[in-house]
């Protein structure tokens, strides 16, 4: 994980409550055209909350790896270089900016006039919570979480 584990926060959202929002909009005359703001069920969690969780759900004492984000920052450096000598490492160098991005930043509503993210408002939607898809895993394994072209390793 990067840094403290505590850079970034979000309210998950399953597949299917995450549909069920986006059939919702659809019919409401009054969120067609809008960017709106949403999240799963419960409170916010950083990354090192979501592995404590999944540790203690599976009965294991936490062990994390913690990285530097500079990490991120050097590996986009080196890129943007190799991309100048080697145009078809492009989409390989936009890759890891997006997950800078998603590795630092919050996906909760944020508040320009502060330029901090509000977990509080923040909605949440749906029932499915991180920890039961957890304990289903945990339970069941991964069948149906196929990524297809979106795995990154």
């Amino acid at each position: 994980m990067f840094g403290d584990g505590k850079l970034c926060a979000c309210k998950p959202i399953s597949e299917p409550d995450l549909a069920s929002f986006i059939a919702d909009c659809v019919l409401s005359t009054d969120k067609i055209n809008q960017i709106l703001p949403i999240g799963g069920p419960g409170k916010a969690l950083t990354p090192l909350e979501q592995g404590e969780m999944l540790f203690k759900l599976a009965g294991k004492k936490p062990n994390f790896i913690k990285v530097p984000i500079e990490i991120m920052d050097f590996a986009i450096g080196v890129l943007d270089f190799l991309v100048k000598i080697f145009p078809s490492m492009e989409d390989v160098a936009e890759f890891g900016k997006i997950g800078r991005y998603y590795a630092a930043e919050s996906m909760l509503v944020y508040d320009p006039e502060t330029k901090e993210y509000k977990a509080e408002e923040t909605p949440s939607y749906g029932e499915d919570t991180l920890e039961d898809f957890f304990k289903r895993v945990l339970e069941e394994g991964m069948a149906g979480q196929e990524l297809g072209e979106q795995i990154i390793f």
